[in-house]
């Protein structure tokens, strides 16, 4: 993968930078998306700065966002320059703290099942990704999360939270004061505890996470043997609710995924099972099954596929394109 930086005078100063550069990366694709009943062309390309540099003190210190995250129109609210989208970072000998969009400690030990794909599973509106209470696109009308992470002989802690203030301007009454409504406006801080665990081939987490009433606790682990590799994980939640009427709670969900290399090609595939609780048709699961290959071309493009099958959704999807790295 070929980037573009710019590391010019214009930005190696003299007043408090050891060193500084912004580097200009990006990623496209481009093929076709089986939705269940028609075959849909798909093509995006996007550009991503990545901006980095060193205090005096030693302290290092970066941020990145993409041009598509940058809009500051006056009903947009996913926005880096408004700390809802992209990222901020500073870290030194007592771990790295970061701030915008960011996932939650639970997601940061954990992560989520395997992406398969050209789309990266979003031609299944990401199916294989877990459903944290919090992070990583949730709560973003409370402005920008915050994540800290520390590493110690084989252990990484994490901690994330909101601020709880409701930044989100969207809801505010025609005709109503603004700083009334802020002021008198405010969520529940949302926040997430975790740890992690890596030996060699292996590693587990466990996280906990909570928003006003509702919890969750998520387990997971990844073993990786040669070509190899499997994951699992288990999250329970408590008072986790939908907002449906007949009272739909979020139980719980259970995935696996594994992933064989073989030089060029890789294979994955996952399933997850979802449990919810209903006051009067009783508890209820959903099943997702997918399956994708990369076929690795060289030179940052990659020849991708995957079908998925989702109680969620109506029909079988798939999808089959080129993706780019540049």
């Amino acid at each position: 993968m070929k980037k573009v930086l710019f590391a010019t005078s214009a930005l190696v100063l003299s007043a408090g930078f050891a060193s500084a550069e912004v580097a200009v990366s990006g990623d496209g694709r481009m093929g076709m998306i089986y939705d269940g009943n028609d075959v849909q062309f798909s093509s995006r390309a996007r550009v991503k700065f990545t901006m980095t540099g060193e205090s005096d003190a030693g302290l290092s210190f970066g941020g990145s966002f993409r041009v598509d995250q940058e809009n500051y129109s006056a009903n947009e609210y996913r926005s880096a320059a408004r700390g809802t989208a992209g990222q901020v970072w500073i870290s030194g000998t007592y771990g790295k703290l970061s701030m915008g969009d960011v996932v939650s400690a639970s997601e940061a030990a954990i992560g989520d099942l395997y992406e398969i794909g050209y789309t990266e599973g979003a031609f299944a509106g990401d199916i294989e990704e877990i459903s944290y209470l919090t992070g990583d696109g949730e709560n973003l009308d409370q402005g920008a999360n915050i994540l800290y992470e520390y590493g110690i002989e084989g252990f990484t802690f994490f901690a994330s939270a909101t601020d709880g203030s409701d930044t989100n301007l969207g809801s505010i009454s025609p005709g109503a004061n603004v700083d009334d409504e802020l002021n008198a406006s405010s969520d529940d801080v949302a926040y997430s505890l975790a740890a992690k665990y890596e030996a060699g081939n292996y590693n587990v987490g466990l996280g906990y996470g909570k928003h006003g009433d509702a919890d969750e606790i998520v387990l997971g682990g990844e073993v990786t043997y040669d070509q190899f590799s499997v994951k699992g994980i288990y999250a329970k939640y408590s008072d986790r609710f939908t907002g449906e009427l007949d009272a739909e709670e979020f139980d719980s969900t259970i995935g696996l995924a594994a992933a064989y290399q073989a030089d060029a090609l890789l294979v994955k595939g996952f399933w997850r099972q979802d449990k919810f609780k209903y006051d009067v048709a009783g508890d209820e699961k959903f099943d997702s099954f997918g399956i994708g290959a990369d076929y690795d071309l060289g030179g940052g493009a990659t020849l991708a596929g995957g079908i998925i099958d989702s109680d969620y959704l109506d029909d079988t999807v798939a999808d089959l394109g080129v993706k780019f790295k540049f």
